[in-house]
């Protein structure tokens, strides 16, 4: 997802890459945007009537809308963001543009923070001085502590949405509300995850749900989620979400490393190669594509044919497929969903007369029972 902003940018490179000035004007950065880049800049402040404006005057109306309602920005600022500004105020607020930073100097100039361009013949960052001013004074550890609760939200969010394939904001907050220290609305985190989308995170907005780049037919998980109602959402610690959030994450797991391994030994086979091979049929089974048709597709790929190697090939990746975590089943594998109804099985068949399962050798509602 981040590489695709990042490659969409380089496609704007002759609007975002012109030649320019050591000006630290605000009013100047401003008359180098286009009619319509101000527009969008404008409609991140709620700012509207620019259109109908000359060029002009839509310039000053936009940077007086900065720097009256700059605090909307700041206060959904993430904690790199907040990073990068505070660099940038450090130093003589011109620096050289890195590309790790691309995506949050793109999302930080549709805001009208900070602007782009080239000075002999170098790409540079400049953060205008009227702005530099004002975000200086508004840097405190109040708006630090802000920030780090606008990461945490989003990268529990998009650990959610890897985990759920699709999510609304509705059943973020509930399932979300265990795991926070604090309180969280409706329509801050709808703002704080529309960010989010633009800061490279991989899910995107349609409507009221968020959804995984990787689902291929949202009604279908959406369907298949509804159909499975008495199954709950598998309950992830923090951590495993955030570290989830991350771009192109992918989870390990036992069994694809043991697929992996056996693969390597067979085939000669570039490492990186395999693992995306393994991930892509990881996602298959994910978007509920038959388990047959999945495996026979990854046993044609490597041309295997005898009986007896596709019997073993096609045991291990039934086993892979059974231990991946599905959507439909809101973040379960095949395999824990089994267990599960083996457990409920095993409770029901258990009376209360009846010896405990657990070994004591007492009866079972004077033990496990009670």
């Amino acid at each position: 997802m981040q590489e695709d902003i990042v490659n969409a940018d380089m496609k704007q490179a002759d609007k975002i890459w012109k030649v320019m000035e050591e000006n630290l004007s605000l009013e100047y950065h401003l008359d180098r945007m286009t009619k319509d880049e101000l527009v969008k800049v404008a409609a991140q402040y709620k700012v509207k009537g620019i259109t109908s404006l000359k060029k002009a005057d839509a310039v000053i109306k936009v940077k007086n809308s900065i720097i009256e309602k700059i605090d909307i920005t700041l206060d959904l600022l993430n904690d790199e963001g907040f990073s990068y500004l505070q660099n940038l105020i450090n130093g003589n607020c011109i620096e050289s543009c890195e590309t790790n930073e691309l995506i949050n100097t793109t999302y930080l100039r549709n805001r009208g923070i900070l602007f782009t361009g080239i000075i002999d013949e170098n790409l540079k960052v400049i953060l205008p001085i009227e702005v530099s001013e004002l975000i200086k004074i508004k840097l405190t550890k109040e708006l630090k502590e802000n920030t780090l609760r606008n990461t945490e939200i989003v990268k529990l969010f998009a650990g959610m949405v890897y985990y759920y394939g699709v999510l609304t904001i509705d059943k973020f907050i509930e399932l979300a509300e265990s795991t926070l220290e604090y309180d969280i609305d409706y329509e801050r985190v709808e703002m704080i995850i529309n960010n989010g989308e633009e800061l490279g995170f991989d899910y995107q907005i349609e409507g009221n749900i968020a959804v995984h780049i990787d689902v291929e037919e949202v009604s279908e998980i959406i369907e298949a989620q509804e159909r499975n109602c008495e199954i709950g959402y598998y309950k992830f610690d923090k951590k495993a979400l955030i570290k989830a959030a991350k771009p192109d994450f992918i989870e390990e797991n036992k069994q694809a490393l043991k697929l992996e391994k056996v693969i390597g030994e067979l085939f000669v086979i570039d490492k990186k190669i395999l693992k995306e091979e393994i991930e892509s049929y990881s996602i298959a089974i994910k978007n509920e594509e038959p388990l047959d048709a999945c495996i026979d597709v990854y046993l044609r790929a490597y041309q295997i044919e005898a009986d007896e190697e596709r019997n073993i090939f096609s045991e291990e990746l039934t086993k892979l497929a059974n231990s991946v975590r599905r959507w439909s089943y809101k973040g379960y594998s095949q395999t824990e969903i089994d267990n599960k109804k083996k457990t409920v099985v095993v409770e029901v068949k258990v009376g209360r007369n009846d010896v405990c399962i657990c070994g004591s050798g007492k009866k079972y509602k004077k033990c496990c029972g009670r």
